[in-house]
């Protein structure tokens, strides 16, 4: 383990600086296209969805790419893409707008797919809980730490220094990466590389065995409620405070808390095993959308049950990594992760799209629906864990 330290320590750094940078893009997003395009819930929704699409396309390449390519530069790319669709927030017209974040949902599947496939081979099994806890703070406290700056920056400077301030930070985090991240780690998974033909066909054999399906399911199911809430909770907070800050508070408490669940939730996995902290995480998603359903116009009911939803679905996103690391070959890691990114991708299109529509009828009626498919979850929980003691039996 101590030898490993390295390499974990500079991807958590990593993790940690991308986390501010993706943070301020997916909050901020929907609001910079209400204020600069005038547009409604179900336009800002359309559009974070097209990306959603375009990091399905990703998810399949990019899981080929860490099986040939290697892992650190799949990262490296994804990093690079997030630099050009931070100047989203300096564009005006709506089909640049769109394209650049296209690029932001590219950049979301091929550094997670490889940072999280780096993760996996750097850290082995023994503590894996934990570290997937540690890896997934970069997001939740990368935001934590970034979204105060960034509802301040918005509140009292403009979209312009805001996307600045993004453009230079992306940038940084990229030359960062490509110089301090270790290169042994890379000549070390240079044996574990498959020709890219064999790669890609071997997405069908993965997404067949029984375990990857009900994975499958349990990354579809919570992330159909994280994709509608990250668009619909922003919009309908400034819709009943008027204020952006109110918006940055919110993600700041969510993602505090969400750091502190993930750590709970990786330790407790460590000791425990993975079986009942992902019932538990899995059956919060489905009470937190309950409670957001109910409370839709209450902003301290979307404030509440929305930091709940948001440390729930860091949780379960903490245990995947947790999953995939036991129940896989190195050979097949990324192709699989490949696969999930594909499903997380697919949810949190349909879910945008159909939470925006929703939206319209009924501030409740998506979360509603998000709660119904979390109680699905916890179904498909409890299949998973028999279908798995059966297979180690």
């Amino acid at each position: 383990m101590p030898g490993r330290l390295g390499p974990i320590a500079v991807l958590l750094l990593v993790q940690l600086l991308n986390g501010i940078v993706v943070s301020a893009q997916r909050y901020f997003f929907p609001i910079y296209i209400s204020d600069s395009l005038g547009a409604t819930a179900a336009f800002a929704s359309s559009l974070v969805s097209i990306a959603q699409v375009a990091g399905m396309v990703a998810a399949m390449v990019g899981g080929g790419l860490t099986d040939t390519l290697g892992r650190k530069w799949t990262l490296v790319i994804g990093l690079g893409c997030f630099v050009v669709s931070s100047a989203a927030f300096l564009a005006h017209a709506p089909w640049l707008v769109g394209t650049l974040w296209v690029i932001s949902g590219l950049a979301t599947s091929l550094e997670s797919l490889g940072a999280q496939s780096y993760l996996i081979r750097a850290a082995g099994n023994r503590h894996i809980g934990t570290i997937s806890a540690f890896y997934h703070w970069g997001f939740t406290l990368g935001g934590a730490l970034g979204s105060p700056f960034a509802g301040h920056i918005l509140d009292t400077r403009g979209y312009t220094v805001f996307a600045t301030w993004l453009i230079g930070f992306a940038a940084f985090n990229l030359v960062l990466a490509v110089a301090l991240m270790p290169s042994h780690q890379q000549r070390q998974a240079d044996q574990d590389r498959l020709p890219w033909h064999r790669a890609l066909a071997g997405y069908l054999h993965v997404v067949r065995q029984p375990l990857i399906v009900r994975l499958g399911l349990m990354r579809f199911l919570p992330t159909c409620y994280y994709g509608m809430s990250g668009v619909l909770i922003p919009l309908l907070i400034y819709a009943e405070t008027g204020t952006k800050i109110s918006v940055a508070a919110f993600a700041t408490t969510s993602q505090v808390l969400a750091t502190l669940a993930q750590l709970v939730t990786g330790r407790f996995a460590d000791r425990v095993g993975p079986q009942t902290p992902t019932q538990i995480a899995m059956g919060a998603v489905a009470l937190a959308a309950l409670g957001q359903a109910v409370l839709a116009r209450q902003p301290w009911g979307l404030f509440a049950f929305g930091c709940l939803g948001v440390a729930a679905a860091w949780s379960l996103s903490t245990m995947m990594l947790v999953l995939v690391s036991g129940a896989t070959s190195h050979h097949e890691q990324g192709r699989v992760l490949g696969a999930l990114a594909l499903v997380w991708n697919m949810a949190m299109v349909l879910s945008i799209l159909v939470g925006g529509v929703l939206v319209e009828m009924s501030a409740g009626l998506p979360f509603a629906v998000a709660s119904v498919l979390g109680l699905a979850g916890v179904l498909v929980v409890a299949s998973y864990f028999r279908h798995l003691d059966h297979a180690h039996g």
